[in-house]
């Protein structure tokens, strides 16, 4: 063995515990970078600051957790309206139209304002639809639907259809928003579908009034997947 090589081994040998604490202190800081890495991953996630998610690992488990809150959500409609069954191919469908490359960069960031008075009902919901890569507010009447749409845009407006002791609440926000010439797309989402409700919705110049959640879901990813940004 060359005399570099065997004096190489012998500083290496002498020095063991040197070199033991310089890899501890290695594996430390590859943890911390790797933390920090994901921490700021994570914070231009949530500040839509990454406008793609064509990266596999990372689109399939996204993909997964989109599916399983939609599900969840789904689920637990049909809990308080006395629906059965729940068509999983159906939603897989929708989930997997929505993390398409194509569909993903125009659904990033999309911002839909939730008119409700029972915002528990909605929370399972809203949380599918923030898994989709959508930002979600709010709110629990029409002044303060109106006024925060004077504060900042959105590119779909959800409503229930009464609240309160006013049953036509939806219609009423629907109007206004018409009446001053907003034409963003507008869903009403009640437990009460009755098929004259779609009809006067439709007139009134709704895009969708349903009572089914993947349907709910389903509109969201196809309305706002194919807008303009």
């Amino acid at each position: 063995m060359p005399d570099f090589a065997q004096a190489f081994l012998t500083f290496v040998s002498e020095n063991r515990a040197m070199f033991d604490a310089a890899e501890a202190l290695s594996a430390v800081v590859n943890l911390i970078g790797w933390t920090l890495g994901g921490f700021l991953i994570w914070r231009a996630w949530r500040g839509n600051a990454i406008r793609s998610v064509n990266v596999g690992p990372l689109r399939f488990q996204l993909q997964e957790e989109a599916m399983t809150a939609a599900a969840t959500a789904a689920r637990d409609w049909q809990s308080k309206t006395g629906d059965e069954g729940l068509d999983m191919g159906r939603l897989r469908a929708t989930v997997e139209r929505a993390f398409d490359p194509q569909m993903t960069d125009q659904l990033i960031g999309r911002s839909i304002l939730w008119v409700d008075d029972n915002p528990g009902n909605n929370e399972l919901a809203m949380r599918a639809l923030r898994k989709l890569m959508l930002d979600v507010v709010q709110v629990t009447s029409t002044d303060a639907a109106l006024a925060t749409m004077q504060t900042r845009a959105f590119d779909l407006v959800i409503s229930d259809m009464g609240r309160g002791a006013n049953m036509r609440a939806g219609y009423e926000l629907l109007a206004a928003l018409r009446g001053s010439g907003n034409g963003l797309p507008f869903f009403i989402f009640s437990s009460d579908d009755r098929p004259e409700f779609r009809v006067e919705a439709k007139r009134a110049g709704a895009q969708l009034s349903t009572n089914d959640m993947l349907e709910l879901i389903d509109c969201t990813v196809s309305t706002l997947g194919g807008r303009a940004a």
